[in-house]
């Protein structure tokens, strides 16, 4: 039976969006000191689209303790993860109580955990301890890998060693440095650009895993040009609270930016259990627990190969 609201009479013009509980097509949003009333507003109306809620940076630490623990609840009320920046374990690090800082999350109710190391220097090996010790105590783990001084890139190469190496020891997903302007960071230039060729090497380099990368992208156009180049299925953070719906939309074809390439036959999706670009077909592999198929005709920048899930 057809709905009487007139807003649900149209079908996705990008299909593929699943609800949650979902392991692709994550929306994480970045909390800089939104107010409780207004992220109930917000999850009466788009809760079904926000799978994390970051507490940016440290900003948690200078808000009365009482009101983030509300905040917690508020999100587990709505099936969201609530967690804070990993600057936060970084400076718990520096003050020599990171396994104190774990603790006390845990303690809390809190599920999520960001390891990084943006802005102080920290040896791998103790990087790594944080990843295996995190998941030990049950948490997810999502690592962050780039520097958050402007203008810094870490080569690709480098990049990917240190992906693999915390999947390898437990880290559930990978978050790209992008920081909460997405301007001069990672592979955004000084206007907020993404360089294509610095994300295609990075997706050609880490293969299949790539459906495990959550791409920081604050601004609208970053978010237009994952959702193009990648899928709608792509991983997205530091989003802002007031542009869920917009991201959401963007999402699913309702928005010109990603509807005009469907209805020129130039959009592929990329399944978010193992659809990679630029890889080998893995069907029946014995060391790949994933299947996939060319879409004819469809490339991405540099004409790396796009994936359409096999059926």
């Amino acid at each position: 039976m057809e709905s009487k609201y007139w807003s649900a009479h149209l079908e996705d013009a990008l299909a593929g969006r699943v609800d949650k509980p979902r392991i692709g097509g994550l929306t994480m949003v970045i909390d800089k000191g939104l107010p409780i009333t207004m992220m109930r507003d917000l999850f009466q109306l788009a809760s079904g689209y926000i799978d994390y809620w970051k507490f940016g940076f440290a900003s948690a630490s200078v808000c009365p303790p009482e009101r983030i623990m509300d905040k917690v609840m508020l999100c587990q009320e709505y099936g969201i993860e609530a967690y804070p920046g990993g600057t936060s374990l970084e400076i718990a690090y520096v003050q020599g109580r990171w396994r104190d800082y774990l603790s006390a999350l845990q303690e809390a109710g809190v599920k999520v955990v960001e390891v990084s190391d943006g802005t102080v220097n920290m040896p791998l090996r103790t990087r790594r301890e944080m990843i295996r010790t995190a998941r030990k105590m049950g948490f997810t783990v999502l690592s962050e890998v780039g520097k958050k001084i402007p203008g810094t890139f870490l080569p690709v190469s480098e990049q990917a060693q240190i992906i693999h190496g915390d999947l390898n020891s437990g880290a559930n997903y990978i978050v790209v440095e992008g920081r909460e302007a997405g301007k001069g960071i990672g592979v955004y230039d000084s206007e907020g650009n993404v360089r294509t060729e610095d994300v295609d090497a990075l997706l050609h380099t880490v293969g299949p895993l790539c459906t495990r990368l959550i791409w920081e992208a604050p601004l609208a156009k970053q978010q237009v040009f994952y959702i193009n180049h990648i899928g709608n299925q792509v991983n997205l953070g530091n989003v802002s609270p007031l542009d869920i719906v917009t991201l959401e939309a963007t999402r699913r074809g309702f928005r010109s930016d990603t509807l005009r390439p469907t209805l020129s036959g130039e959009y592929a999706m990329v399944d978010a259990v193992g659809e990679a670009q630029g890889m080998q077909s893995a069907e029946n592999s014995s060391n790949a627990s994933f299947s996939l198929r060319r879409r004819k005709g469809t490339q991405g920048g540099d004409g790396i190969t796009l994936w359409t899930p096999s059926q």
